[in-house]
């Protein structure tokens, strides 16, 4: 399970780094998230996994009612290349986003770095763990940070893009945002026309669809406070209110202390696992700041550099973007078999030839049986007089049978 959650992180965050369609960003998100539970659980720290379900509720829940905030604002576009520069024009949708944003990059003290680094910390602590899964793990939270922080910068940074790029162009918009002077993004192609508007147009989202995202906001700040690890000064309250269901498997030697004996000085041992505890959660927010740091330098400060990457290394990106070709290949194994057997052999052999064959056949005999005994029915009193004198004459015959066999 660990190995099955921590690869699922991994590979559903490198998808989400190629993507533009900015639900499809947070989509893959939420799998490469849903990884990290598994791995959490898969290492018997199951507090950790369930609490990173809890505050991942309120960022993720968010970032999708927020993308919807932008897409309502920008007329139904969710193309992250024709967005940019819109934290001016929706202010509030930019600043709860960005709340979320900084929350599932692991950034203290939002509610994501408690809970994703709780289950890093866990699983470097835990028998059932290993060093090369909290690698990969730690890997994939720098490219979350990176792939988030790229939707960040495309959606309300830089100049609004409405109109100047071609979705056809995959191999160096995909990942690139438009921008004028570098080669079709200086071409319009009239896409803010379709949607009835020009740049002027962008306007904030009514304070129905608002005010959900201000209460998500508050969660996504605060609801990580619940677990508070006890190398932070906390009492972890939401692993003692799962205690009763969930018995404690990985523990660090720092959080082994019974609660009496709390304000005791730490032993030695203690005192090491407490600085091994900060180096891990260091490092966790390290490799946030340099997902950060990562994006705001390709989709902010140098943005001509994604496509040149990308073409160094197409192949590569293609795959991403493609999503590993997993879905070609379950079609070539799984789909068109199926496909092939339900056609050629339950629909054109089974139904068409065994079930309607039968039906049709019944029929067309029946149709045959009756046309011919409507031939008798010819309204000739001779011909009558002659069936009925043969009718007669087979029953006499009939009869003298049966008297010549007894």
């Amino acid at each position: 399970m660990a190995v099955i959650g921590c690869l699922t992180a991994l590979f559903a965050a490198t998808m989400g780094m190629a993507q533009t369609d900015i639900k499809r960003v947070l989509a893959y998100s939420t799998v490469s998230q849903l990884g990290y539970m598994f791995l959490g659980c898969g290492v018997a720290a199951y507090a950790a996994g369930i609490f990173h379900l809890m505050t991942h509720a309120f960022f993720k829940a968010l970032l999708f009612l927020g993308a919807g905030s932008v897409i309502h604002a920008l007329g139904g576009e969710q193309d992250m290349r024709r967005m940019g520069g819109l934290w001016r024009k929706i202010p509030v949708t930019f600043w709860t986003m960005t709340a979320a944003t900084f929350a599932i990059a692991g950034i203290p003290p939002l509610a994501g770095f408690f809970s994703k680094d709780e289950i890093l910390g866990q699983e470097f602590f835990s028998p059932y763990g290993g060093k090369v899964l909290w690698v990969i793990a730690v890997i994939t939270a720098g490219l979350t940070s990176f792939y988030m922080f790229r939707l960040w910068f495309m959606t309300f940074f830089g100049e609004l893009r409405l109109g100047q790029v071609d979705i056809g162009e995959e191999a160096h918009a995909a990942v690139a945002p438009a921008h004028a002077g570098h080669g079709a993004a200086s071409q319009s192609h009239g896409h803010a026309d379709d949607h009835g508007r020009g740049h002027g147009g962008v306007h904030e989202s009514p304070w129905l669809m608002l005010g959900p995202l201000v209460v998500l906001a508050i969660g996504a700040v605060v609801a990580g406070w619940v677990g508070v690890p006890a190398f932070m000064g906390g009492h972890n309250q939401f692993e003692h209110f799962l205690a009763p269901v969930i018995k404690p498997v990985a523990q660090p030697t720092s959080a082994a202390r019974p609660a009496n004996e709390a304000a005791e000085e730490p032993t030695e041992e203690q005192k090491g696992s407490i600085a091994e505890e900060w180096a891990l959660a260091g490092t966790s927010v390290g490799v946030g700041v340099v997902g950060f740091l990562l994006a705001w330098l390709l989709y902010y400060k140098r943005p001509e550099l994604p496509g040149r990457i990308t073409a160094k290394i197409h192949g590569i990106y293609l795959t991403v973007l493609h999503k590993y070709y997993v879905d070609e290949g379950y079609g070539v194994l799984f789909v068109k078999p199926l496909l092939a057997l339900s056609t050629i052999v339950f629909w054109k052999g089974v139904d068409q030839t065994v079930i309607d064959g039968t039906v049709n056949g019944a029929a067309s005999v029946s149709k045959d049986v009756g046309g011919q005994l409507r031939r008798m029915q010819s309204g000739n009193i001779r011909s009558y007089a002659a069936w009925v004198a043969l009718g007669g004459a087979a029953v006499i015959a009939y009869m003298i049978w049966l008297g010549v066999s007894k």
